[in-house]
């Protein structure tokens, strides 16, 4: 039986999520305010800008996941169907907590 590398892991794509969640509580511990576009009053350019890269890095990790469970598809198709249900929910979650 030939082992496979961690890579090849379905489960190692949920690591790529895993940074946007560490920034989401990092963003409630700090008290920023949730503002991305608006006019940014003094003070708030800190927040603003955290507000990006927290969008940035959950693009980023859900594209990553993505792909990644799209290149292990010879592993079937069930997989990724979980998968897509997983981030679904996920992002689901994401966006009722940020």
């Amino acid at each position: 039986m030939r082992s496979r590398g961690i890579l090849h892991s379905h489960w190692v794509s949920f690591l790529f999520l895993c940074p946007a969640i560490v920034l989401l509580v990092l963003h409630r511990q700090i008290g920023f305010s949730d503002a991305l576009n608006v006019a940014t009053p003094p003070g708030e350019r800190e927040a603003r800008l955290f507000n990006w890269l927290l969008v940035l890095v959950f693009s980023i990790g859900v594209v990553s996941f993505i792909c990644h469970t799209f290149v292990l598809l010879n592993q079937g198709w069930r997989l990724v169907f979980i998968k897509l249900i997983c981030l679904a929910v996920y992002w689901s979650a994401f966006l009722m907590l940020a």
